[in-house]
């Protein structure tokens, strides 16, 4: 009897052991980014890239991205993240990490041209997409993916009016799923060692 007991003592140990909380897989720890609890598709939008060619859900796909929305005219929060991500690659490229897609997509369907857009984005980083899309399209991919804006009434062909946006940085997977978000205020550091942890898991 004190044999079987002595085996069970030691068989409720071991379990005890295998289920403490160091033995146990952990998820990466992130300074910056806010991971969702799983990866969330999107569909259903027709974009136009900054060099005039088509862009869906597919696009996404084979790279992590990393999605900022704005719009050209913006004065200040879209030059300032625009410039944070072009530091953000720099630090990949310095550490000798792929970087991921960097997408700057306008919600200002009436004003942002493939052409605008083709402007102003190799003006901070040839090698950043940039994409537009009628208001139905835009609206597509911003509800899915949860992102926030507000555009002033105004009559086609109007040139100035306000719009509003937030300035978080939004995550895909290569698999074209949401699975993070990075909000504001943007550290570079932080955010940069982030994306290497992601890039070099995946």
């Amino acid at each position: 009897m004190k044999v079987m007991s002595l085996s069970l003592l030691l068989c409720l140990l071991m379990t005890a052991c295998n289920n403490s909380p160091e033995n146990q897989p952990t998820e990466p720890s992130y300074a910056a980014l806010k991971m969702f609890p799983e990866g969330k598709a999107f569909s259903g939008f027709q974009l136009t890239s900054h060099k005039s060619k088509p862009w869906t859900q597919e696009n996404f796909k084979g790279n992590h991205s990393i999605l900022f929305f704005g719009f050209v005219n913006c004065p200040d929060i879209c030059p300032t993240t625009l410039l944070e991500m072009q530091k953000i690659d720099k630090m990949l490229k310095n550490n000798q990490v792929k970087s991921p897609n960097f997408v700057f997509i306008s919600v200002d369907s009436d004003r942002d041209t493939p052409k605008i857009l083709n402007d102003y984005i190799n003006y901070f980083n040839p090698e950043f997409i940039a994409l537009t899309g009628d208001a139905p399209n835009i609206l597509s991919i911003t509800s899915q993916l949860g992102v926030a804006y507000r555009i002033e009434e105004h009559q086609k062909g109007d040139l100035i009016y306000d719009v509003d946006h937030a300035s978080a940085l939004f995550v895909l997977n290569p698999e074209g799923e949401r699975i993070g978000i990075f909000p504001a205020p943007h550290k570079v550091n932080d955010i940069a060692a982030d994306i290497q942890q992601l890039m070099e898991k995946s």
